[in-house]
């Protein structure tokens, strides 16, 4: 019986480190992170596109600041 514990134990231990252990540092496939601040919708664009043909990320978008007509690129990166 005392066995049977403390295999049970270590497996519950041994599951929740794991878990906790692939959860840390991984970043979803859905994240982006701010990739710069543009004057212009169209500069915005091109540089999400240039960086596509780069590979140096998976996807992006330009967000509207709605101050003084300035455009935040956020970005898909490639991991």
């Amino acid at each position: 019986m005392r066995m049977r514990k403390l295999a049970a134990a270590t497996l519950l231990t041994l599951g929740f480190a794991g878990g906790l252990a692939a959860t840390q540092g991984v970043a979803s496939a859905a994240t982006f992170v701010p990739g710069g601040v543009y004057t212009s919708s169209s500069s915005c664009a091109y540089a999400g596109n240039v960086g596509m043909r780069q590979h140096r990320w998976v996807g992006w978008y330009c967000k509207n600041l709605y101050n003084h007509g300035r455009y935040q690129l956020w970005v898909q990166p490639r991991y």
